[in-house]
């Protein structure tokens, strides 16, 4: 797990390669501070180069790839310059450092990521010829590149984001994992093409041309969505969406993108089989298994975050099981979990129960408003965008305890409620489902078994279908009507950009065609950029199988919907399959929290101490009417809605933070 970062000059001009890949890998120094390398490319020659941060058993080593002069001291002029930041978790010796170089120095590679099945490639590569000189999972895709070209893709199973450039053809080709669990951005304009793991880097490049993207800054007031289109908060700054790859021939000087992978979904209708579905079950834990042995692969310690939900209870006690049957050398597991005062959103009852299961060395955070406000700057840089709930933080702390302890890698849960139908807003598309198949009886079984069925199916009908049918020249009057937040924007803002409140996209039909839409490009991908900026921050590497395993996932959506929402039940089919493994107290929970944080206290809480990040010369925000009001605005009290509150507050935070 690691940073990655490049630059590739376009046309001549005055940019410093140099300086500006060393500025690039600072910015992103949390996500490896175990070692630091470069690459620079000239028309003739190639030099690996260390940099102040590279370790002194790296230098002047056996490997092709190994650095022999500080960068300050190439002395050459080159168009091409990788850097990499590295935190070892899979190779820790030299034979682990990047970039790296296979076939003679003609394949060079900058990845950050996990191949999980990288010895089972290996083993097929060494089957073909292929010799290994190390054991990291970085070699085994460099040579899965020589052997397969782009299709090397196909192989792996993991999570990743990486940039070859392949001397021999004069170009690039890179790729980002099929879910979006490693983030990947880019910046490109007549003179140049940049890349880096994260928007900060890109940031600290000499010519680039950025600011505000105000339609996105538009989005995240109003439509909830963060990085919903390549061009997210940073203007000119562009993400490469999960399941896409991308080819620059660097004499045409053009970038080819296309989606290498398609999540097959099962949207037909089957009726529920018993004998079908204690094979799915069976099935199911088969690969459940599989993904977490896959991801106890390491060379340091590993933990598991613990919510006290489901998903990563299962984990937490799979590991366990796993231990015990000898499959992997885990001593007594450590455990991280968020705690709160409120009990309406704490879960540390749940947590306690896995943690006294597995002997676990339990420990607790207890996130404040206090210590919210003192992190606030550092949590904001971390997480390069705007902070869209507070809930965000308690991630945040678990991943600063997991470094305290030493720990360098943890499992998660996240992905399992988009992957099996979680959320209580999947019960009404599986219900529309039933009728839209004719299955009357089914329906009233199915809505019978939820309290309180017809409230709620009447306020999806409202929001899934009814603003479908308002004229969409009326939407952004009747949004500003209801939002009464609208007002604290500057009107030519709201005149400029409400007509985005208009676009209606279409909804899937059917509970898996939307459960695929929430693993790609909606839900999932803002959960899972968040994890990564958290860990990433504390320099810990955060695996999450049910958001990037292949086989589990692919499996998982071949399988009909009335398997995983059955009986008023959601997430039906995992409940089945973990059944012995976790305590059934949380086994039968219906009562799913979420990953939450006392939001409406805290921004009552910090409110006072963050009127100065409000500065009045602001083109997006009305901060006189808003100094005018602010106590009410920020009143934990006078608004049911705070997430939409609180985002004021990050925004202007932000903007102060990045100085934009």
């Amino acid at each position: 797990m690691c940073g990655i970062a490049g630059i590739v000059q376009l046309k001549n001009s005055s940019l410093n390669l140099c300086n500006s890949i060393v500025r690039m890998t600072d910015a992103i120094s949390h996500r490896g501070p175990d070692g630091e390398g470069f690459l620079l490319a000239g028309e003739k020659d190639l030099v690996a180069a260390y940099g102040n941060n590279t370790p002194e058993e790296i230098k002047n080593n056996r490997f092709d790839f190994s650095p022999s002069v500080h960068i300050s001291d190439t002395g050459n002029k080159p168009f091409l310059a990788f850097g990499h930041r590295r935190l070892s978790i899979i190779d820790l010796s030299a034979g682990g450092h990047q970039p790296m170089c296979v076939n003679q120095k003609k394949i060079w590679i900058t990845y950050n990521g996990e191949i999980y099945n990288y010895i089972e490639i290996r083993e097929d590569l060494k089957k073909k010829g292929y010799r290994f000189l190390t054991n990291s999972d970085t070699e085994v895709i460099l040579n899965s590149y020589l052997e397969w070209g782009e299709q090397c893709l196909e192989k792996f199973n993991g999570m990743w984001a990486f940039v070859i450039y392949d001397r021999e053809k004069n170009e690039l080709f890179g790729a980002r994992d099929r879910f979006g669990v490693k983030p990947f951005y880019y910046y490109i304009d007549e003179n140049i093409f940049a890349f880096a793991s994260e928007q900060k880097a890109l940031l600290k490049m000499e010519g680039i041309k950025t600011g505000i993207n105000p339609a996105a800054a538009f989005d995240f007031f109003f439509k909830n969505t963060m990085e919903h289109e390549e061009e997210g908060m940073f203007k000119n700054i562009l993400e490469l969406f999960p399941s896409h790859a991308f080819r620059m021939k660097l004499q045409e000087k053009k970038i080819l993108q296309w989606k290498y992978y398609s999540l097959p979904v099962n949207e037909g209708w089957e009726n529920f089989s018993e004998k079908k579905f204690t094979e799915a079950v069976s099935n199911t834990r088969e690969l459940f298994f599989r993904a977490i042995s896959l991801r106890l692969r390491s060379d340091v310690p590993i933990g598991s975050c613990l919510s006290g939900g489901m998903d990563s209870s299962a984990i937490v006690c799979a590991i366990d099981r796993l231990r015990k049957n000898k499959a992997h050398g885990v001593e007594q597991l450590s455990l991280f979990t968020a705690c709160f005062s409120e009990k309406e959103i704490d879960e540390s009852p749940y947590a306690e129960l896995v943690a006294r299961q597995v002997n676990g060395d339990w420990k607790k955070v207890y996130p404040s408003s206090a210590e919210l406000l003192k992190d606030f700057e550092d949590f904001t840089y971390c997480q390069d965008l705007p902070i869209w709930h507070t809930s965000g933080y308690a991630q945040y702390r678990v991943m600063q305890a997991a470094r305290d302890c030493g720990v360098k890698v943890v499992l998660d849960g996240q992905g399992g409620d988009e992957l099996f139908a979680g959320y209580e807003p999947y019960h009404f598309r599986y219900w529309m489902d039933l009728l839209k198949h004719g299955k009357i009886k089914s329906f009233y079984d199915e809505t019978s078994a939820v309290p309180s069925s017809l409230p709620f199916m009447a306020m999806q009908c409202v929001k899934q279908y009814g603003t479908a049918l308002i004229p969409s020249e009326l939407m952004p009057a009747l949004y500003k009507n209801y939002f009464h937040d609208t007002r604290y924007l500057k009107p030519g803002f709201w005149k400029e950009y409400k007509k985005r409140l208009a676009y209606h996209e279409n909804s899937p039909s059917s509970l898996n065609g939307l459960l695929a839409k929430e693993m790609y490009n909606f839900r999932l991908k803002a959960y899972l950029k968040c994890e990564d900026r958290s860990s990433m921050w504390h320099s810990v590497e955060s695996r999450t199988p049910f958001s990037d395993d292949k086989e589990l996932i692919e499996y998982v959506f071949s399988l009909p919907a009335g398997m995983k929402i059955r009986k008023g039940v959601n997430k039906y089919i995992l409940r089945e399959s973990v059944k012995g493994l976790i305590p059934e107290k949380i086994r039968e929970r219906k009562d799913k929290k979420g990953f939450l944080a006392p939001n409406k206290r805290w921004i009552s809480e910090i409110k006072d101490q963050l009127r100065a990040v409000f500065k009045e010369q602001d083109e997006y925000l009305h901060v006189p009417l808003l100094m005018k009001e602010y106590d009410d605005f920020f009143s934990s009290t006078s608004r049911p809605d705070n997430n939409r509150v609180f985002r004021f507050m990050s925004f202007a935070k932000w903007r102060e933070v990045f100085r934009i």
